[in-house]
């Protein structure tokens, strides 16, 4: 009952903006000096994570570009920290038409459309780069295909990097160490199985509510990216980091089909070029920034842990057949045009 009231409230907040930008009707001309001028296009992009995150940098520099190019006619507003929604509910948003951009991890479009869950797959990739080729090849553009049913048009692949894990007490070097660990993950069940496959037991908390389950013991650690561990602050209540790069987290940036609809080609054009341009933004910040906010975990007193290649290979071992639990949900055919894709 919360829940709902809890989006009953968002939509609420969303509908008053957007009657306040568009002044409840939308598009609209504006009389200046005796010239009537049209108002321009206002888009709403609400993300979740904290503006120092790269998703900011990447909606900072789509929005500029967007408006240059569209000669103002195109406005991008940006919201973040879940001002908005969470995840699930900015996809609800873009379906309703409340919101206009977005971008959200894999995992929570898994409830949307089921090839997703195979991006959640442990041990993907080794590099940053390996995923950004794999996303902007032939398998993205299949995922973004499968998105556009359910209201949502796929602009291009932005990036959240590799997941790591964190624990308050105890350091984690082998799946033995893992043991009857409770870990956060998201609300994905390859996340869960993948977890659970390293002898810990999976618990998907929300994560606007992620550091007070650390804080409060409900959960003994978490795994993010190192960029969301930083931002977050969980070094106050965790005392461990592994390097683990356990999932690789790509991150689709959507609009929604009905304001897609609204624009015209041209200004399509000009969107899907900025999103395009800002992607690349955003990854570059992502792994420039990455070495840094490691050494910053150190200096605020966490331990990291680096692997060692025998390490790894123990805990891709111990998740090699987790996709075979969801092959019939994900789709043989699918999943095998996915992993030919990766070469293997």
């Amino acid at each position: 009952m919360i829940k709902n009231w809890k989006k009953v409230a968002i939509l609420v907040v969303i509908s008053i903006f957007t009657l306040a930008m568009f002044g409840c009707g939308g598009g609209g001309q504006e009389e200046t000096g005796g010239e009537v001028t049209p108002e321009p296009i206002k888009l709403v992009a609400n993300h979740v994570l904290d503006p120092n995150h790269p998703y900011q940098a990447g909606f900072e520099l789509m929005a500029q570009l967007v408006e240059e190019r569209s000669n103002g006619e195109i406005v991008i507003e940006i919201f973040h920290s879940a001002s908005l929604g969470e995840e699930q509910e900015s996809i609800e948003g873009l379906q309703m038409g409340t919101i206009d951009i977005t971008t959200v991890s894999a995992a929570p479009m898994t409830g949307f459309v089921k090839e997703y869950m195979a991006s959640d797959l442990p041990f993907i990739f080794s590099t940053p780069q390996e995923a950004f080729a794999f996303y902007d090849g032939p398998i993205g553009d299949k995922l973004f295909e499968l998105t556009e049913p359910v209201g949502l048009i796929g602009l291009a692949w932005w990036e959240n990097g590799f997941r790591n894990f964190t624990t308050k007490n105890t350091p984690i070097y082998t799946p033995e160490d893992m043991k009857g660990l409770k870990l956060r993950t998201m609300a994905s069940p390859v996340h869960m199985a993948s977890v659970n496959a390293l002898g810990a037991n999976a618990v998907p908390v929300p994560f606007g509510e992620l550091y007070s389950a650390l804080q409060q013991g409900v959960v003994d650690g978490q795994e993010n990216p190192v960029a969301i561990i930083h931002s977050s602050r969980f070094s106050e209540v965790q005392k461990y980091t592994m390097l683990s790069r356990h999932f690789h987290d790509p991150s689709p940036l959507f609009i929604s089909a009905k304001t897609w609809d609204k624009l015209s080609a041209e200004q399509r054009e000009i969107v899907q070029q900025a999103a395009i341009e800002a992607r690349d933004h955003m990854r570059q910040v992502g792994i420039d920034q990455e070495a840094g906010l490691v050494e910053d975990l150190r200096a605020s007193g966490m331990e990291v842990i680096e692997l060692t290649p025998e390490q790894v290979e123990m805990f891709q071992e111990a998740t090699k057949d987790v996709y075979k639990e969801f092959e019939a949900e994900i789709g043989q055919e699918y999943l095998e045009e996915f992993f030919n894709a990766l070469g293997r």
